[in-house]
């Protein structure tokens, strides 16, 4: 597995911008129609708009979510792994930083699959 090009690193890190600034919008750009979302053990979400209703319930929760990236790594097949710090600021001013790794599989820059591995334990109570 190789480092990331830019272009990809570049693509990732709008991302997590306009998910850190709440712009649910712009986050539903980046997705494809059929996109599926595994998050660690939850079942397997599929659709454009199934993954925004998933995005907007989360954000509304938070201050904000960050998502720092330590490394990305792409295959020839738009497979990108993408390891974070997930940083998350709660409305009571706490902030909680949790170490993620997510797989995104890309396609005409749209992702069409993302699977997110990371124990978000220090944050559920958070979350209800």
């Amino acid at each position: 597995m190789s480092q990331a090009d830019q272009a990809t690193v570049d693509l990732v890190t709008d991302y997590f911008a306009a998910m850190e600034a709440k712009d649910v919008e712009r986050l539903g750009s980046y997705y494809a129609d059929n996109i599926s979302l595994t998050f660690a053990n939850a079942p397997t979400i599929t659709g454009r708009d199934a993954m925004l209703a998933q995005m907007t319930t989360l954000l509304g929760k938070v201050k904000s979510l960050a998502h720092p990236l330590i490394n990305v790594w792409q295959e020839d097949d738009g497979v990108t792994i993408v390891e974070v710090t997930s940083v998350w600021h709660f409305h009571d001013d706490t902030v909680i930083r949790i170490n993620a790794c997510s797989i995104f599989t890309i396609a005409d820059g749209e992702f069409t699959d993302q699977r997110i591995y990371v124990d978000n334990a220090p944050v559920d109570s958070f979350l209800v």
